[in-house]
């Protein structure tokens, strides 16, 4: 006999719930988020109407030629066709027509999106509506001086030209940046390698970042967004299934202050105090696209009081749809920050006892090799990584199930 739990599994590419089969022996918890239910649309443009920080959107709006929306990527959980309905409705209410709209997806150092990503992201009728763009981090780029930390800001250009500065991301935990969403979708959404570069190398050198919380690089990040401007900031909070659960919008430190409480609520998860796991499960649904975010699943684990055991096993669960993935910045041989992770900190420090392994169906053992170390347990198949485990930890090892990418401890 044994036991099924099912997890939410290939955002964008399905959303389907995968079954995990473990022995009768084992003794098998599954932890979910708090979570919330999706809000509705009448909820979202209420709260679009009602800015936090900022005069309305259409009083910030009036008399401006053009304007530049700035959208999260789809490495990101939240589809934008509601919200950005809206911004467009409002926008064409005090003239700011469609041919005069230009959005310009966050991109950083990922790939860029295409047509069947954009349908997924952002919907059809805009897709067919206004001008979209890549964010490129090599060109079109204007130099803005420097941050308060000494961070070369190259931005956007056509970004920069705009009358009117719009951005809509997810607040979700963050490795860096304490919570994505807010000024981080311009930097270092819309800002160039150099800038993303020195951005970057403070979270691998294993300082200035944290999760959960206001980091000193979020900090940063909030002087260049004030620097290079950003007029109206929305702010999504997530559902485990990447429904909406909130939306704050208006000033770009003040809403996103308020989207991290209900963040920190929705997405805080209850464990016993004496857990003491021999494995632990972590799923990277709804960020798990391709295989390079899936990093992010020691955001749970970084943010919690300890619930492993010393040589316990991690376990990231990732569909991987993509692939490998892409990251021009870390995650290419030769670019300027990459490195095996193995590499890093976390495994020569906090990783040093432990078993890691990956069970996706959609890489091979190259592609893990790229980025996670020699000793990572790789399995396509999850009874045998199953199997795999019992020769580690016998046939009755305490076992915990994390589903969701974006959950953090209570």
């Amino acid at each position: 006999m044994v036991q099924i739990f099912k997890i939410p599994w290939a955002a964008w590419y399905g959303d389907e719930d995968l079954s995990l089969e473990f022995p009768d022996s084992w003794d098998v918890g599954l932890f979910n988020m708090k979570d919330a239910n999706e809000i509705s649309k009448k909820k979202i443009e209420n709260a679009i109407n009602n800015p936090i920080g900022t005069p309305p959107l259409e009083e910030i709006a009036r008399g401006k030629q053009n304007a530049v929306i700035v959208v999260e990527d789809i490495s990101r959980p939240t589809s934008m066709e509601t919200i950005l309905n809206i911004i467009l409705t409002k926008l064409n209410s005090v003239g700011i027509e469609d041919d005069k709209i230009t959005l310009i997806y966050a991109l950083g150092s990922h790939r860029p999106l295409d047509r069947r990503d954009s349908i997924k992201k952002v919907g059809l009728n805009i897709v067919n509506r206004i001008n979209i763009e890549n964010h490129h981090p090599y060109e079109n780029l204007i130099y803005m001086g420097e941050s308060q930390m000494g961070t070369p800001i190259y931005l956007n250009k056509t970004y920069h030209d705009s009358d009117l500065k719009i951005a809509v991301g997810s607040v979700v935990p963050h490795p860096l940046a304490g919570y994505g969403g807010g000024a981080k979708i311009i930097l270092p959404g819309i800002s160039g390698i150099e800038t993303l570069y020195a951005n970057h190398v403070a979270g691998v050198k294993g300082s200035s970042g944290g999760i959960g919380f206001v980091t000193e690089l979020r900090k940063d990040i909030e002087y260049v967004c004030k620097k290079v401007g950003l007029d109206f900031s929305v702010n999504i909070v997530s559902t485990m299934r990447r429904g909406i659960a909130g939306v704050f919008v208006g000033h770009f430190i003040n809403a996103h202050r308020k989207a991290m409480e209900l963040a920190k609520e929705v997405y805080s998860t209850e464990i016993p105090s004496n857990l003491n796991l021999d494995i632990g499960f972590f799923n990277l649904y709804p960020e798990d696209t391709e295989l390079f975010q899936a990093i992010k699943g020691f955001n749970f684990i970084f943010s919690s009081k300890n619930f492993l055991k010393r040589n316990c096993a991690i376990i990231f669960l990732t569909a991987a749809s993509e692939g490998r993935g892409f990251h021009s910045l870390q995650g290419e041989t030769g670019a300027k920050l990459y490195q095996n992770w193995g590499d890093s900190i976390i495994f020569k420090g906090f990783l040093k006892r432990k078993n890691f392994g990956i069970f996706s169906p959609n890489i091979n053992r190259a592609d893990v090799l790229h980025i996670y170390p020699e000793k990572t347990i790789f399995r396509k198949d999850f009874k045998e990584m199953v199997s795999a485990l019992e020769v580690i930890y016998g046939k009755a090892p305490k076992v915990g199930i994390f589903p969701c990418s974006i959950q953090l401890s209570k």
